[in-house]
């Protein structure tokens, strides 16, 4: 079984890599209140989430900044999910084949005991999707349908009646969440407080993670960060846009070591909670 040192708190002990995220009621919030939103990076030690040859090109995550490890805690994390949010782009780049299907976990041997896991605490097979769509122009994917997820598309005032009527068409009716070009945070978090959720795994993207940061929303942030220096002049980083100040203040709960193999190099995989100075 392959190991992992943790690092922090300061033990030094090698444990199982299978289930290193997977403690029952970790990530989950308390019935009635506001969920608990967690969110999850990989990066470069420069900070790099993704790069672009151009302006004009896609921001793609860089193949060699790919982890095998960090996409299997990645799905640990998924698992303790009662709803997923992420964003039109993203739904775009899925039909396009730029990026691979998340919105449910993978059905093989090695998820399996995430299958299992999810059945032990009672959550659905697969968690209900929150999509963000400013423009609503994104395309749906089967894959909802066959997996009987329940979906909601959350967009602002300057969506078309066009994109509305489409989608009404389509049996769903677009929730309007802020004036804007991007959804206001406090409606979307009071929806999906009305809907019972208490894990919601954010992979929407840092817009939405700088706004839920800035409210007071994020009560859980993991991080991998690859040791290697990436560079390039056209990328994406975790956060940008104004400074949060008190809000960006965490506290480390959980930090771990896998030094590097033939395969891939080192890897930090920390866990921080929020410190509301």
């Amino acid at each position: 079984m392959e190991k992992i040192t943790r690092l922090f708190p300061p033990t030094g002990e090698a444990q199982s890599v299978q289930g290193l995220y997977l403690r029952p009621g970790r990530i989950a919030g308390e019935e009635g209140v506001i969920p608990l939103v967690y969110a999850n990076f990989l990066s470069s030690l420069d900070g790099r989430i993704a790069l672009a040859d151009s302006d004009d090109e896609q921001y793609q995550l860089p193949q060699r900044l790919k982890s095998s490890l960090d996409f299997r805690l990645f799905l640990e994390l998924y698992a303790h999910a009662d709803c997923i949010i992420t964003h039109g782009g993203y739904m775009r780049s899925l039909q396009d084949k730029r990026l691979g299907n998340i919105l449910q976990l993978p059905e093989c041997a090695e998820t399996q005991y995430l299958h299992r896991w999810r059945a032990e605490q009672g959550l659905k097979p697969a968690p209900d999707v929150m999509i963000l769509s400013g423009s609503l122009d994104f395309p749906w994917h089967d894959s909802l349908d066959e997996h009987g997820q329940k979906v909601h598309l959350a967009t602002t005032a300057e969506a078309t009646p066009e994109r509305i009527e489409y989608w009404r068409e389509k049996g769903m009716e677009p929730l309007r969440f802020g004036q804007g070009r991007l959804v206001d945070v406090e409606p979307l978090m009071s929806f999906l407080q009305q809907q019972d959720y208490r894990s919601v795994y954010l992979v929407a993207g840092p817009e939405l993670l700088h706004d839920l940061l800035r409210h007071n929303y994020v009560q859980r942030y993991f991080t991998t960060i690859s040791h290697q220096l990436l560079a390039g002049s056209d990328f994406k980083t975790v956060l940008s846009g104004a400074e949060l100040g008190d809000q960006g203040a965490l506290d480390l709960r959980g930090l771990f070591y896998m030094p590097p193999s033939k395969a891939e190099v080192g890897q930090w995989f920390a866990e921080f909670e929020p410190n509301h100075i």
